[in-house]
């Protein structure tokens, strides 16, 4: 399906709310301004991965914790520097409460920042959880961090981004989701629910398929609301108030007139297009290279500045992963593969003691691809 970008719950909201300023957002590529409230709750989001990111069951030191913050802070969208030092101190001093309540009882979560793309009905997906966390009975436990003063009344029930969450996680994980969780970070107070009914599932599945519909039939009539339009940053190019601002300089689609802008713009293309002809350039020579060493019998090259040795790789790849995760349900091996990634699965095909039956049946659902790895070091 021809959309400018997979839809997530944030990009369907948007869509629903004012389809002119999704158009604005995702198909012009119109910028908004940056806003504070997105970089302290990036910021606080960036602090909470780094620590449940550990993969020992050992929560980082308070003193770790809080030079991560810093050296992660998004600094971008505040008043001046008075309400950015404001909400810094307010981070640091959440930051601290979390720790103190957390870091005595720690534990290393099923996931941390799950991103998941998928698709529904030719339809792409995209988002990220997170945290996930796995229950005593196997079933998976949802957890949205929010940042904001308030959480609303009633939200935790219906919220269709925790639906989205359990939807994509349920469609790519294989397990069944038991809880829902908003975890309020400015009072440490987390509301849960219990998983999603079919209703609201089909809901959100309804309303992602009309969606798409609309924006590909490019029905991108504008939804005047006041309180929204009020601090809506596409107000000028809106059809509905650009007779307000007859006159006024428009926001530029284009950095026209601004030639430090337009630099910047056209560096970083020049330096995303040399770095994918770089690593193009790199891939071909590693091929080149793998080839020649695996025809020569050789395991270590050398150059004049480079040393290179080789190991041979395997993966095996599976377009069918749910077909994957029934057949190792069935064969009881469930549990050693439930994970967001694939190497585990990799690694169970390639288990000389794998059930034989199995492995013949598994092999039949993917491919197994053969490429050599090669280290690369400086002499």
């Amino acid at each position: 399906m021809n959309l400018p970008r997979p839809l997530s719950h944030s990009s369907i909201t948007l869509y629903n709310e004012c389809p002119q300023k999704f158009k604005f957002k995702y198909v012009d590529k119109i910028p908004e301004k940056p806003k504070h409230f997105f970089s302290y709750g990036q910021s606080v989001h960036l602090a909470l991965e780094f620590f449940y990111g550990a993969k020992e069951p050992k929560a980082p030191s308070l003193e770790d914790l809080l030079k991560h913050f810093r050296e992660i802070w998004v600094k971008t969208g505040y008043r001046d520097e008075n309400h950015e030092a404001e909400l810094f101190e307010e981070g640091r001093q959440l930051l601290a409460r979390f720790h103190d309540k957390h870091a005595k009882s720690y534990h290393v979560p099923f996931s941390v920042e799950y991103g998941f793309t998928f698709e529904h009905e030719g339809i792409p997906l995209t988002g990220k959880v997170d945290r996930i966390d796995k229950l005593p009975d196997g079933r998976l436990s949802i957890l949205d961090y929010k940042t904001g003063k308030k959480l609303a009344a009633g939200r935790l029930d219906l919220d269709a981004q925790l639906t989205m969450y359990q939807f994509a996680c349920e469609s790519q994980l294989g397990a069944e989701v038991g809880e829902l969780i908003f975890y309020h970070l400015p009072t440490l107070k987390e509301h849960r629910t219990v998983r999603r009914g079919a209703p609201l599932v089909k809901e959100l599945t309804t309303r992602i398929v009309a969606t798409a519909e609309g924006i590909t039939k490019e029905r991108f009539d504008p939804k005047p609301t006041e309180n929204a339009c009020r601090w809506c940053d596409y107000k000028p190019l809106c059809p509905i108030y650009k007779d307000q601002y007859a006159g006024m300089p428009a926001v530029a689609a284009k950095a026209s007139g601004e030639p430090e802008l337009a630099a910047l713009v056209d560096a970083y293309g020049d330096a995303l297009a040399k770095a994918a002809a770089a690593k193009a350039e790199a891939d071909a020579a590693a091929a080149a290279l793998s080839a020649s060493l695996k025809k020569k019998n050789y395991v270590r090259a050398f150059g004049e500045r480079f040393e290179v040795s080789s190991s041979p790789a395997v993966k095996w790849e599976f377009p069918d992963k749910k077909k994957v995760l029934d057949l190792l349900k069935t064969a009881g091996l469930y549990e050693k593969v439930l994970a967001p990634s694939a190497p585990l699965v990799n690694k169970l095909v390639e288990d000389k003691a794998l059930d034989a039956d199995l492995r013949a049946r598994l092999t039949e659902l993917g491919e197994r691809v053969e490429s050599t790895d090669l280290k690369l070091k400086g002499l």
